[in-house]
């Protein structure tokens, strides 16, 4: 066959371009298949998550807040359901439309819109309550229109609700929206209508009562808007906490207090239970639950009387005599002072070139400590402080309680001072004439009411060093375990023979207040601390402007010889602790004696006895005394 020369050489020539056309073609599809098998196989999962999350939309849900009950069951702060409504602005597509569509359906005023529109610029990933309480007729409506409503969402919320009002305000505290310290870019706090503890107990076991919250799952489309709910992990409510307060108790220490601006605390000396925590004024907390008013909070803020503060756990006033207690007991256990000595008392003592004076200007003559206790004697408790120097005072006052912040939302530590608390805290020495006085409860030493219920439960327990307990434990948990109280048998049995004969004796300091129970008496010690100097003021305290007239306070515990509850009263300016303060203290310890349907336990065979020191006086005079600062 003859072929022809440039036939054949056009046929090389497209044979070549045909091979590198299909290497070319090749290496593309090489390419393509590399990136596609990079896409689907190598780093699809991860598209596969991008692509999820555009089309999910997850939202948070909050859990309802646990109730709280009296040690009785009644509900003094529950939750209750409110209907509610809140767009999410980057779920929204154009959020000023849908705020035009949704004012069709629900009020939106200028004011609310502007609002809206400025949070959305800062959190649009966060939804924003527009009404807080709709009612069943419009949340039915919006879920009518729902599709052309995207970012909108309806939902079943709550509301704290306080039934006892008042008379809980200081106990339970109150709720409030968490600030942005308290969220702690924890998202489900910044939630519409969420709720944390702002005081009180809410406060104290808001980690408790808060729950742990939930989520929604839904698909969405590119508008925004829902097409179906994919999964729902409903959130868990918070725990219900049952308080160790009785309502009815603490209704009445409420109503005793009456006007008069004060506190009053009742503790069960066996396990710390706090029976009642009353302030007065006091507040309704349901004030707060949906976020308080302007107006409302200025008439609380601007009230003299500070409603918004508990005097019970942050109140500080000085003891007064009723810190005689803890003096006794240093006196005996840490400066061998015997309880028999007497102190000759004229009506002052003079020290460092200074005249400190007895309340009884005319002077009580020869007291030993019991005695001393049953009169309240000043001048020997000036005595045998100066015996035993103040960081002694001091110690013996840390393990009646004093000094210590206990455990709940607020409370203030007071001050139990000593040398080295006066030079850091002041910059300057301790002189003596300052023992003087904190041996009388006065000068620098400041206690808070809780403070002093706590002293005298640990007084009448004798054995442990009861702390204060607010909310009951679970059934069958274990009693709770306290430290030794570390004070002696022999210095509580004087002191408790003093504590009975200011009550129950003749020229006791409160025996116009015992109790009006068959066969039950109580033992206590009257208080009154000052406010001012009244050095060259001859004017009896009530004849003084209210301002300027000293604390009333009382503390007790009953029955005396098998003790259950103690109990401790301040009123602010009340004058005369025997007067004003001891009636109430005896009232309501009638009344929670009254109340206690378990009958008046009795202590076992390692529990306090109940012994007098009855026997006659040493004369041993300290008129001039010298000891420690």
């Amino acid at each position: 066959m003859i072929f022809d020369r440039e036939e054949y050489e056009d046929r090389e020539a497209f044979t070549r371009r045909a091979l590198l056309l299909g290497v070319g073609q090749a290496a593309l599809f090489g390419v393509v298949g590399a990136r596609l098998y990079g896409l689907q196989i190598i780093d699809g999962k991860r598209y596969r998550l991008l692509a999820e999350d555009n089309r999910i939309n997850l939202s948070p849900l909050a859990p309802v807040r646990g109730n709280l009950r009296d040690r009785f069951g009644a509900v003094v702060a529950s939750a209750e359901h409110r209907l509610k409504v809140s767009v999410t602005p980057n779920q929204a597509g154009d959020l000023a439309q849908t705020l035009t569509r949704l004012a069709r359906i629900v009020p939106i005023d200028g004011k609310l819109r502007k609002t809206i529109l400025a949070r959305a610029r800062s959190r649009g990933y966060l939804p924003i309550e527009i009404v807080g309480d709709l009612d069943w007729e419009t949340f039915a409506k919006l879920n009518l229109y729902a599709l052309h409503l995207p970012g909108v969402r309806t939902e079943v919320g709550w509301v704290r609700t306080y039934p006892l009002a008042a008379a809980f305000g200081h106990v339970t505290g109150y709720v409030g929206v968490a600030s942005r310290r308290d969220s702690n870019g924890d998202a489900v706090l910044r939630l519409p209508g969420f709720r944390i503890g702002k005081t009180g107990i809410e406060k104290t076991f808001d980690a408790d009562l808060r729950g742990t919250a939930g989520t929604v799952y839904r698909e969405v489309n590119a508008s925004g808007r829902t097409v179906r709910e994919i999964r729902r992990d409903r959130p868990r409510a918070g725990r219900e906490l049952v308080l160790t307060i009785d309502a009815g108790l603490q209704a009445m220490a409420l109503e005793r207090l009456g006007e008069e601006t004060g506190a009053a605390v009742v503790m069960d000396i066996q396990n710390g239970d706090v029976l009642a925590m009353a302030s007065t004024p006091s507040f309704d907390p349901g004030l707060f639950a949906d976020g308080i008013g302007s107006k409302a909070w200025r008439g609380l803020i601007g009230d003299k009387g500070q409603p918004l503060t508990n005097r019970s756990i942050a109140g500080q006033y000085p003891p007064g005599s009723t810190f005689k207690i803890v003096t006794a007991s240093a006196a005996i256990d840490l400066a061998d002072v015997d309880p028999k000595k007497t102190v000759y008392c004229p009506g002052w003592l003079r020290y460092g070139g200074q005249r400190f004076r007895c309340w009884k200007h005319s002077g009580h003559g020869r007291v030993n400590m019991r005695s001393a206790i049953k009169v309240s004697c000043d001048v020997y408790f000036y005595t045998v402080a100066l015996e035993m120097g103040i960081d002694n005072l001091a110690d013996m006052g840390r393990r009646f309680g004093f000094g210590e912040a206990f455990a709940f939302a607020g409370a203030k530590a007071g001050v139990m001072p000593t040398k080295g608390w006066k030079r850091s805290a002041l910059g300057e020495p301790w002189y003596g004439g300052e023992t003087v006085i904190a041996g009388i409860g006065q000068g620098y030493v400041l206690s808070t009411p809780l403070q002093l219920a706590v002293m005298t439960a640990r007084t009448a327990n004798g054995n442990w060093a009861v702390r204060p307990r607010f909310v009951r434990p679970p059934p069958g948990e274990a009693p709770p375990k306290f430290a030794p109280l570390d004070v002696s048998p022999a210095a509580l049995a004087v002191v408790r023979a003093g504590l009975d004969a200011v009550v129950n004796e003749r020229g006791g300091t409160a025996g116009r207040s015992k109790l009006k129970l068959e066969g039950v008496a109580m033992a206590g010690k009257t208080g009154t601390s000052q406010v001012r100097s009244s050095r060259g003021d001859n004017r009896k305290d009530m004849d003084k402007p209210r301002k300027e007239r000293p604390h009333a306070l009382f503390v007790a515990y009953a029955p005396v010889n098998t003790p259950r509850y103690a109990a401790a009263v301040v009123i602010e300016h009340g004058a005369s602790g025997s007067r004003a303060a001891a009636p109430v203290v005896r009232d309501i310890l009638t009344e929670a004696l009254t109340r206690d349907i378990l009958g008046q336990p009795v202590f076992g065979e390692g529990g306090p006895e109940q012994k007098h020191d009855r026997e006659p006086e040493n004369t041993v005079a300290s008129a001039k005394p010298k000891g420690k600062a």
